[in-house]
């Protein structure tokens, strides 16, 4: 089979997967040594974890505005503005002095987000007959991998120029991922109703509503138990930033090693929520195991069940794509990526809290619901079936016009 750069998902889902993988391979670059910055400009660990929290409260305007904008306005240069604000951002971190400073560049990313619930519905859009296939390549296995580069490179040049080059790296992976963004038709496949789909309206829908409900618990979830691990891991591990950053690398692997399984597994990619209990039970394992471990090579498999994270976020995304009818699938998206951008970032605050009782306490805080959380999902895999079926015997013709 000859190689093209779109790995055979044409050319529109082409643009999807690089501009969807340099995104993340920015996130790559420095999030696993953010908190540890946060902390280095002079914020207490209670701090840190309000700074993190942050988006919590800048995301939910920030989409819930961005949305219908980059509805009624050209999609693309709203998107593109978007991400450049975030590169701004990114730049503000880079030269900051002090920690307060770094509220800015929260906020700033979360103008960049923008562009995630569009994509994602574009994605849904040009999808065809394999949706599981389109979405695990463009939003699980390719940003991974972007994933697993960056943080090695990200490691080379803090150990070489200190930790304000990660945010230089960064920079510089978001204007390659603007070029991609800049090349994508979104109007292509926009529905002629879109403005007239509200989010009450989206949350109405049963199946598109327990989709995101059990995305935004899984996450809050998730969120406590990995917020702080760098920090746990440099305070009470007494492991460098440079290794830190390397080794979050390995969550990357897991991600890909898992996005390769779950499409390959009939019943896992068959239905996406039940890949995503198995995924937040890979991550329940790796967090017991950094509470419990200190030798290097343990930590580095639990940062390769940390994966699990990701993989759960993009199939839950999934799941989204295959229950929701194509006119509420953009808003569908832009609630999802509020609630989970809400939950992770909920997360650090009770991470922080509860860091005051013992630093191990929110890891195994975060297993035990994770846990909870694995057992719902998999009562709920039947529900979110029917839906899928329901939805795969409507008529298309059936959907009423501004519904």
């Amino acid at each position: 089979m000859r190689w093209t750069w779109h790995f055979g998902l044409g050319k529109e889902l082409g643009y999807a997967f690089w501009s969807l993988t340099f995104f993340e391979a920015v996130l790559g670059a420095y999030a696993p040594i953010w908190p540890l910055w946060i902390e280095r400009l002079g914020a207490p660990i209670s701090m840190v974890g309000i700074v993190l929290a942050s988006s919590g409260v800048f995301r939910p305007i920030v989409l819930g505005i961005g949305g219908p904008l980059a509805d009624r306005f050209n999609t693309r240069n709203v998107l593109v503005g978007a991400r450049l604000i975030g590169f701004a951002g990114i730049l503000l971190a880079a030269f900051a002095g002090t920690w307060q400073i770094l509220f800015l560049t929260v906020f700033c990313n979360a103008i960049g987000e923008l562009v995630f619930p569009t994509i994602h519905s574009y994605i849904a859009d040009h999808a065809g007959d394999d949706p599981v296939h389109a979405f695990n390549m463009t939003i699980t296995i390719g940003p991974a991998c972007g994933l697993i580069v960056t943080p090695f490179i990200s490691g080379l040049i803090i150990a070489q120029f200190g930790i304000r080059g990660a945010f230089f790296l960064s920079a510089l992976l978001t204007l390659i991922a603007i070029g991609f963004l800049s090349r994508m038709d979104f109007g292509a496949k926009r529905s002629t109703h879109t403005g007239d789909v509200t989010y009450r309206k989206t949350l109405q829908h049963p199946a598109i509503r327990s989709a995101i409900v059990l995305h935004g618990l899984t996450i809050l979830a998730l969120g406590i138990g990995v917020a702080l691990i760098p920090n746990f891991l440099e305070e009470v591990r007494g492991v460098s930033p440079s290794t830190i950053t390397i080794l979050s690398a390995g969550a990357a692997v897991g991600t890909v090693s898992f996005g390769v399984f779950s499409s390959r597994h009939r019943s896992l990619k068959q239905s996406p929520i039940l890949a995503a209990a198995v995924a937040t039970s890979l991550v329940a394992v790796g967090l017991l195991i950094f509470a419990t471990q200190s030798a290097l090579p343990l930590i580095s498999l639990a940062y390769f069940l940390r994966g699990g994270v990701f993989s759960a976020w993009a199939l839950f995304l999934a799941a989204m794509g295959k229950v929701a009818p194509a006119h509420l699938r953009s808003r569908g998206f832009s609630i999802m990526e509020i609630v989970g951008g809400t939950a992770m970032s909920t997360g650090p605050l009770i991470a922080a809290r509860l860091w005051r009782v013992d630093p191990t306490t929110p890891l195994i805080v975060a297993a035990t619901l994770a846990s909870v959380m694995v057992a719902v999902m998999v009562i709920m895999v039947r529900r979110m079936r029917r839906a899928e079926q329901d939805l795969a015997n409507t008529p298309v013709e059936s959907i009423p016009e501004g519904i």
